[in-house]
């Protein structure tokens, strides 16, 4: 089973800050955007996250479940030359369409590349941006004590955009503009997070807010129906996980066409079989229960009042999240929202 998040010390040494322990923090969404002076703004990439240590002229990269990645995305080893030594920062790989939005599609096929030449090739067909966004170590030093405000500006004094490096610059105040905003360009949501919040690695936490303009989450897939011909799926039955065991949220029809169908069905079907819940609501003989090794995300309108998805639809694997991951989260409340302005989302155009 794989771990599960974990608080890590906020002033550990650099050379035990690496990749087998450090996780990212997380936020926690809330169901509405706000304006406050107490929030940064920013986009939500919906991208892979990337931890990123730069040391003696070598870059690490790897991701919230502590998987190494450094192999699979070499455009971000222009890190190398544009960050201090001994400096770790937080972001996400995303792969920019030509209006510097993220494309998920191509996000996901470059997921898939693992070896070497398959990543050459997925490089050169989809290249990544790394969306930098918080500092957590500069010069061996630790910043994950000190509050955003002051974690920000080292950031952008220590590192400059160039080339698939883009250094993230949020936006203060104006929350509902923003949002607008990230609706009007198709993006998929904003990230409110507390100028006085440290880095709470390993921890979804409060102090950063989720705003999506469609609401998303990751699901655990723990059973199929299937399908006779060539799209091989019917539906999926996707659960969440409570902590003991995984609870069944909904059956998804919607978002996969038959070639997606068909690389679903090859996976599943090496997976251990499992027991069907106890609950009659999933007691369909055609059903197919399967070990939770899978994760994917929805889109979904609501839960409704027996805990399950209105109207879920289909939006992407997510190899890089855990099964135990796909919690359900709370939605939180924004502390001291304010008033409304426009604003305007600078996106990567590249090269920069």
């Amino acid at each position: 089973m794989p771990a599960r998040s974990q608080t890590v010390e906020l002033d550990l040494p650099f050379e035990r800050a690496l990749p087998d322990r450090l996780r990212p923090m997380l936020p926690m969404p809330t169901a509405t955007p706000f304006d406050s002076q107490d929030y940064a703004f920013e986009v939500a990439w919906d991208g892979v996250r990337a931890l990123t240590s730069i040391d003696r002229g070598k870059v690490r990269v790897w991701g919230r479940d502590l998987r190494d990645l450094t192999g699979r995305y070499p455009e971000v080893q222009a890190l190398a030359g544009l960050a201090p030594p001994e400096t770790i920062v937080d972001g996400e790989l995303i792969v920019p369409d030509i209006d510097g939005r993220p494309d998920g599609v191509a996000l996901e096929e470059r997921q898939e590349a693992v070896r070497p030449e398959a990543v050459a090739r997925a490089a050169a067909a989809h290249p990544v941006t790394y969306m930098v966004y918080d500092l957590l170590y500069l010069r061996g030093r630790s910043f994950m004590k000190e509050p955003l405000v002051r974690r920000r500006p080292r950031l952008f004094e220590s590192i400059a955009s160039a080339g698939r490096i883009y250094v993230v610059e949020p936006v203060a105040d104006d929350g509902l503009a923003y949002f607008d905003a990230a609706q009007e360009q198709g993006l998929s949501g904003v990230v409110a997070k507390r100028f006085d919040s440290p880095y709470r690695a390993g921890q979804r936490h409060p102090d950063w807010l989720l705003i999506e303009a469609v609401r998303r989450q990751d699901f655990a897939v723990i059973g199929f129906i299937p399908r006779a011909g060539d799209h091989l799926l019917e539906a999926l039955i996707v659960a969440t996980y409570d902590g003991r065991r995984f609870e069944p949220a909904g059956r998804i029809v919607g978002g996969f066409d038959a070639a997606l169908s068909r690389r679903l069905r090859k996976a599943l079907d090496t997976f251990p079989n499992a027991a069907a819940p106890a609950d009659p609501r999933w007691s369909d003989e055609r059903t197919c229960w399967v070990e939770p090794r899978l994760v994917v995300a929805i889109k979904f309108s609501e839960w409704d009042r027996h805990r399950q998805l209105r109207f879920p639809i289909f939006s992407g694997l997510r190899p890089e999240v855990s099964p135990q991951e796909c919690v359900r989260t709370p939605m939180v409340e924004p502390r001291e929202p304010v008033r409304p302005r426009r604003v305007e989302i600078p996106l990567p155009r590249l090269p920069i």
